[in-house]
């Protein structure tokens, strides 16, 4: 069978851009995440359902006869369907015996149903109940190799029954997506869904298409894209259409509770019987089911904008602030299933403004990432003599703000100032390193400012410097020039750490000329403190700050101290034609070592670079190609042997040939390691170098 699915890019959270291909010759293909949109007699007469709906690609139908209407085949020929069965299953049987060339068809999918019961006693009834199912789906596969199915996954609120219907997933070929069919009919068992979820990342295969229907909501749109679901069925708008329920996106409201409405669509407008709302028609009904099929439509149009352009995780926290079972899932993902997810979400973003809300940004994926690598990756110089504790600006990267070009043109009166280490302290991301305010997401976020901080932002902020600065001898004296909640911060931290702490003597603001002055004083008292008894080797390097930062980015890409390698003297530093880039260059060759771009945050190695760092590759990032030359710029997952266990979406990554003798290319992944275990196809690595 053809492959059904492939990942086009990686997203924050467990979200991602695909590509649905129902036939080999790829006219009927399809982007994902995506709505199935129902259809029936009625919306296909409906001439402002066609208007609205033909280019759509994606339907759901549960009548065969639908293929053959001209209609359809006039005005939504290049659609594709999935067929679901509303009866038993041996209804369904009879049916596909009956029209087997319809289920052939290379643009139909057939759901599997599983229909009855609604309800069970307990979870040993729920659990004959889908063994049972799991029989019958079991024949059906293997006695009709040419359809495509997508069986209906229930686990009727045991999420640990899911895995039951792994064995079956796994063997059998034709069976290309998995529906659940009632994962969001319990939202208020929102740690049941994040377990259900998980457990299908971690055990089936990626290429696999999630689908969702059931009772969903646009609402739940954002949500569930962020939970990895590829398609969602938006069948129930339609059936809430019939309840007289109509859709502000916000909330469900009934008819008679609308007094103005809140849409211009086409269903909104004036029609003869007056607006919706005065309407005293039939009428009525198919006009509220037509507007939620359009609302519905819209809210993925919205997911897309923010998933392709913007930052999608500030809309799925935006979308969620006014439902508080949705915001507790959202903060279980990020508490207790971080570590599953922080190897799905990309290490960076291009060109975006990362909005933190509040409460609900403070442990997001790529913010945790940052945390935690940064602690764990950054060393200090062995040179260090003098800390010292700045506050955040407004301005990105810190050192092109007003207030901090302040700071460095005092700490540029010292002859010695590359001996000194800069910790800037912000919210939500942490103690920051001055050689890491380039990289995302320090050099893309924003958030509101008020001076006040919340016990959560004190408790991560002060977490992560007292980590830093564990990491430096007690006899480094550490300077802070801060002032309000930043000093609050700094004091949680001297009760742990046993280094000496000095306070400006802060004066209306930290940029004033008494405070310049008091730090400047403060610096020369102290910088020599460390060095009296000969603690610190002297050593030397060049007093460029584009080099400290070079090697502290690398260390935190690659995850090994560049410097045990490389020695400053050998390094330097020139700005590209391109603002954007900064070329690191081999002193003595003069040969290309990388290049840093600040759009992305990333050191882009050269082949000529990688090379010097493969004696570290055991334990970082790298990939070995079954070759040993690559053809074309992108590596597939048969192509590839062996890999790294933390790689990325994003992240950069050395390519070796299948001995591991020689560095043939360094690329950008597509995906990471979880992606490459569960998974036989697919992008992995967009070669952007390769060896000739």
């Amino acid at each position: 069978m053809t492959i059904f699915f492939n990942l086009i890019r990686k997203k924050i959270g467990l979200s991602r851009i695909g590509r649905i291909t129902f036939s080999s010759t790829f006219v009927n293909s399809l982007k994902t995440p995506t709505v199935a949109f129902p259809l029936n007699y009625t919306l296909l007469h409906d001439d402002n359902f066609i208007k609205e709906f033909e280019d759509q690609s994606l339907f759901v139908i549960s009548d065969l006869n639908l293929l053959k209407d001209e209609v359809l085949t006039d005005h939504l020929k290049h659609a594709n369907y999935f067929y679901r069965h509303s009866g038993t299953f041996e209804r369904f049987e009879e049916l596909l015996n009956q029209n087997i060339e319809l289920f052939t068809s290379q643009s139909l999918v057939t759901i599997i149903p599983f229909n009855s019961p609604n309800v069970v006693l307990n979870k040993e009834f729920a659990r004959a109940e889908i063994t049972f199912f799991l029989e019958n789906a079991s024949k059906l596969c293997v006695n009709n190799l040419d359809i495509k199915f997508g069986p209906s996954i229930r686990t009727f609120n045991y999420p640990e029954l899911l895995g039951l219907y792994i064995y079956f997933i796994r063997n059998n070929e034709n069976i290309c997506l998995i529906d659940f069919n009632d994962s969001f009919d319990y939202l208020n068992k929102f740690r049941r869904i994040g377990s259900l979820i998980i457990q299908a990342k971690e055990q089936l295969d990626n290429n696999l298409v999630i689908m969702g229907s059931g009772k969903l909501v646009p609402k739940n749109y954002p949500l569930m894209v962020y939970l990895g679901y590829d398609i969602i069925d938006c069948s129930y708008s339609s059936y809430l259409a019939s309840e007289k329920l109509y859709d502000t996106l916000e909330y469900m409201r009934p008819l008679n509770k609308i007094k103005y409405l809140p849409c211009s669509c086409v269903a909104c407008q004036k029609t003869q019987g007056g607006t919706l709302i005065e309407d005293k028609s039939i009428r009525k009904i198919e006009l509220t089911c037509l507007h939620n099929l359009i609302t519905a439509k819209n809210s993925m149009n919205k997911v897309l904008q923010y998933l392709h352009v913007e930052d999608f995780r500030s809309y799925v926290e935006k979308s969620t602030l006014d439902d508080l079972n949705s915001m507790s899932l959202l903060k279980i993902l990020d508490k207790e299933y971080f570590s599953f997810i922080k190897n799905d979400t990309p290490v960076t973003q291009k060109n975006k403004i990362v909005k933190s809300l509040g409460p609900l940004s403070y442990f997001r994926p790529d913010f945790q990432y940052f945390r935690e690598n940064s602690i764990k990756s950054f060393i200090p110089e062995s040179s260090t003599k003098l800390i010292l504790v700045f506050p955040c600006s407004a301005k990105k990267p810190y050192s092109s703000s007003k207030s901090h070009k302040k700071f460095n043109n005092i700490l540029k009166k010292f002859a010695d100032h590359q001996e000194f280490q800069e910790i800037i302290l912000t919210s939500p991301l942490g103690a920051i390193p001055r050689q890491l305010e380039d990289i995302y997401p320090v050099n893309s976020y924003d958030i509101s400012v008020t001076g006040e901080w919340d016990h959560e932002e004190l408790k991560i902020t002060s977490s992560m410097l007292i980590e830093l600065l564990k990491k430096y001898d007690a006899r480094i004296p550490i300077i802070c020039h801060l002032e309000g909640a930043y000093c609050d911060i700094v004091r949680i931290a001297q009760k742990t750490i046993r280094n000496t702490f000095y306070f400006s003597k802060i004066e209306e603001s930290v940029t004033s000329k008494e405070s310049l002055k008091s730090l400047e004083y403060l610096i020369n008292t102290c910088k020599n403190i460390s060095k009296s008894d000969g603690v610190i080797e002297q050593i030397s390097h060049k007093s460029n700050t584009w080099i400290k930062k070079f090697f502290k980015i690398l260390n935190y890409q690659f995850g090994f101290d560049l410097k045990t390698y490389y020695s400053s003297d050998l390094v330097n530093i020139k700005h590209g034609r391109n603002k954007n880039e900064i070329h690191i260059i081999g002193a003595k060759n003069r040969y290309l070592i990388g290049v840093f771009r600040k759009d992305v945050g990333q050191v882009f190695l050269t082949i000529k670079g990688a090379v010097e760092l493969k004696p570290f590759l055991e334990d970082s990032n790298f990939i070995v190609f079954d070759g040993d030359k690559i053809k074309g710029n992108t590596l597939f997952r048969p192509g590839i042997i062996e890999f790294g266990q933390k790689l990325l979406p994003n992240s950069h990554v050395i390519i070796l040939d299948k001995e591991k003798q020689n560095v043939i290319g360094v690329g950008e992944m597509f995906v990471g390691s979880n992606f490459i275990k569960n998974s036989k196809t697919g992008r992995i690595v967009k070669v952007y170098e390769k060896l000739k």
